[in-house]
């Protein structure tokens, strides 16, 4: 009786952790307003799409004791000076913001405060939530911030780890990095697909504004404000129209995009509160989320899901865990020629294997490299045909067991 008593208890525990993740992962974090209808996107919140409820409210526009940090230095910022003009660090998005990606693996809501061309994110994991900015810098090229073609409206952390950021003119598609020494470059303008037609990324009444999501191939999807669908290669920056979105009412601008914990695409809107809609991503057609609670307006919508997970027969490497070892390095990064070094600083000597990935986590090539004085610097040839892109590189010891894992770019 005591055995049957524990083993229903276990059963209890089991079933009640799985449907807490399961609620969780129905979760995202929204720019929105401090209250239904309002169209100030300056705060920040996490909704759960099953009961419209607000689960976590990050951060008010109202909040004024506020510490911001450099996202280089670590220290504190003072004062904030852009462009000659002294700005107030306490007020994190005060200009309004219409981008956002969830870092998962670090815990991080990076965003673009419009206006302002400057990369920020909110550390999520502290309770009262720690704001860094990479001051001092500009996130685009553009010079000309009060014009809206210039304004960053689409962010979200791609399947190889990187963050993508789209400029509503789709002229600038930025790249950032997410680990200790970030890296922020302009890989320049997006390109129309021959196919698309006169369904343009670049067009303004039908293409400007929304939201991108990314899948678990390594492409990205922008969701225009205007329902239309765009899915972009990373690598050769092709944009192909997909479709419009079916079943949203003609007022409703998909401001917002997320994938849920089942692969649909959420949606939601910055113009209207009349509700949250879900689309399946096979036929694009949208029903309305029959949830209780509130429904605020949304600028932007950003989770760690990805588009078409069950669609691909492997997970990304990316996705995996990352091995940091502080007695290893791999420079330069990203790589331009046809060469990159393995740094040990071990006490180990031996046989060391060092492999070059694919996002699959196929062996591209690898290099026997035989340590004997624990400090040693080891060349890596890179092939000169490889697409630019996200690679890995693994450190494997003569036991094969892998003790050092990086993200390698190849530009």
């Amino acid at each position: 009786m005591r055995y049957s008593f524990t083993l229903a208890s276990c059963l209890l525990l089991i079933t009640a952790q799985l449907s807490a993740q399961q609620r969780q992962q129905t979760t995202a974090y929204a720019i929105t307003s401090s209250e239904k209808g309002n169209f100030n996107w300056t705060d920040v919140k996490q909704i759960d799409f099953a009961t419209g409820n607000v689960t976590r409210s990050v951060f008010e526009a109202k909040q004024t004791n506020l510490t911001v940090f450099s996202a280089r230095t670590g220290k504190e910022i003072k004062s904030l000076v852009q462009n000659g003009v002294t700005t107030n660090v306490n007020t994190p998005v005060a200009s309004l913001a219409a981008a956002c990606a969830y870092d998962q693996r670090h815990n991080r809501l990076y965003y673009a405060p419009l206006f302002m061309n400057q990369l920020r994110y909110i550390d999520l994991d502290d309770k009262e939530p720690k704001m860094y900015y990479f001051d001092n810098e500009t996130f685009t090229p553009a010079t000309d911030l009060n014009n809206e073609a210039n304004h960053i409206t689409r962010m979200v952390i791609a399947a190889d780890g990187d963050g993508y950021a789209l400029s509503n003119d789709a002229n600038h598609l930025m790249r950032f990095t997410t680990g200790r020494k970030a890296t922020i470059s302009d890989l320049g303008a997006l390109k129309d697909d021959e196919s698309n037609g006169d369904k343009s990324i670049h067009t303004k009444a039908t293409s400007w504004g929304g939201d991108m999501i990314a899948d678990a191939a390594g492409n990205l999807y922008v969701i225009t404000a205007f329902r239309q669908v765009f899915k972009v290669n990373i690598q050769t920056k092709v944009a192909t129209w997909i479709t419009e979105i079916k079943g949203l009412p003609t007022t409703f601008t998909t401001n917002g995009a997320v994938v849920d914990s089942e692969g649909f695409l959420i949606v939601s809107s910055a113009n209207t509160a009349e509700g949250y809609y879900k689309v399946d991503m096979h036929t694009w057609q949208g029903n309305r989320i029959d949830i209780q609670g509130t429904v605020f307006n949304a600028s932007d919508l950003a989770n760690g899901n990805l588009a078409f997970s069950n669609d691909v027969p492997t997970v990304p490497l990316i996705n995996r865990a990352v091995i940091r070892n502080e007695k290893f390095a791999l420079y330069p990064n990203p790589v331009v020629s046809n060469q990159v070094y393995v740094s040990f600083n071990i006490r180990e000597t031996g046989r060391y294997t060092i492999q070059l990935l694919d996002l699959t986590g196929k062996v591209i090539s690898e290099k026997i490299a035989v340590i004997a004085n624990g400090a040693q610097v080891v060349p890596v040839n890179v092939k000169s045909n490889l697409a630019k892109g996200p690679y890995m590189v693994k450190v494997l010891s003569n036991s094969k067991k892998a003790v050092f894992t990086d993200k390698l770019i190849v530009e």
